[in-house]
């Protein structure tokens, strides 16, 4: 696992960013409903969310699932929960190693039937690591478990990532909220990293390689489940 930078994607994460809540809760609306013929989210389900955020997921399948346990490497995002769901017994947040955070033994002694990678490998340094977080998953996970790496960046540069939101944003009839939203990202901090620190971004070719690599019973899918439609995600049955 490489040290992460002063200024890294790991730091941005522990002060408020410029994601606010419209752009959060549209998100995961978009997300919950897409992927749920996927993930087929039921009252027998336990969930491993790894990188909750703030949870917004967990807001939105507390109610539906068995127990849900989110996990990050920010200590705001986690105190943040902790505060929106202090009598919630199904709920469970731990924290990430800001060195090895694709170490899962915080939640070495649960079992989950569906594991949720929401917006989070682009942050990544490699793709050794992605790699590693696929095989800690499974050994955390029950027969017919599936996991599913959502909004995977592809190459292409930032003018097709953000044809990408705005395509979506017409979709969901939030355009112009959204392109003022990029506009005001640009010049932020978040774009401030992004130039120094990059996404790691595939290549289909690369997926298939993983997925035979790891001999994943997987697919890649192209669906659109975020508010990016140039997004991949990679779907894992176990």
């Amino acid at each position: 696992m490489t040290t992460p930078k002063t200024g890294s994607w790991i730091d941005y994460w522990k002060s408020e960013t410029l994601f606010g809540e419209f752009q959060w809760q549209e998100n995961m609306d978009i997300f919950v409903r897409t992927s749920q013929p996927i993930m087929e989210y039921g009252p027998s389900d336990v969930v491993l969310d790894i990188g909750c955020g703030p949870g917004y997921l967990e807001a939105a399948l507390k109610d539906t699932v068995r127990a849900m346990h989110g996990v990050d490497t920010s200590p705001r995002y986690l105190q943040r929960c902790r505060e929106r769901f202090p009598n919630q017994p199904n709920l469970f947040f731990y924290q990430l190693d800001e060195q090895n955070y694709t170490d899962l033994s915080a939640v070495a002694d649960q079992r989950f039937s569906k594991i949720v990678c929401l917006s989070v490998v682009q942050y990544y340094q490699s793709i050794d690591e992605v790699e590693t977080l696929i095989r800690n998953v499974r050994q955390l996970a029950l027969p017919g478990a599936r996991l599913l790496i959502a909004d995977i960046t592809v190459h292409g540069g930032w003018l097709k990532d953000t044809w990408g939101v705005l395509k979506a944003a017409y979709e969901e009839k939030c355009f112009w909220k959204t392109l003022f939203f990029l506009i005001r990202a640009r010049t932020s901090d978040y774009y401030r990293v992004r130039a120094t620190q990059g996404l790691l971004a595939f290549t289909v070719p690369q997926l298939s390689d993983l997925i035979a690599r790891l001999g994943l019973d997987a697919e890649i899918l192209s669906t659109r489940l975020t508010t990016n439609s140039n997004r991949k995600h990679l779907l894992v049955r176990f």
